[in-house]
């Protein structure tokens, strides 16, 4: 979560593209699944790009998802 906090929350922060902050009149069970599979969905494609503009691969030990 922390990829996906740092990266992409703080840039992101309440907008529509944002998983972790909750829409106007959204319950909190229909935010948590939101939140945490939006979650973790854009801290792959965040740490994919990343990887891409480095000339590296996804499924490797640079992958900060995987060495959280």
């Amino acid at each position: 979560f922390y990829l996906e906090y740092n990266r992409g929350h703080h840039v992101r922060v309440a907008t529509a593209e944002d998983p972790a902050s909750s829409r106007f009149g959204e319950t909190f069970y229909e935010f948590l699944p939101r939140c945490v599979y939006g979650s973790i969905r854009s801290a792959w494609e965040i740490e994919k790009k990343r990887l891409e503009k480095q000339g590296k691969r996804v499924w490797s030990l640079d992958n900060d998802n995987l060495q959280a």
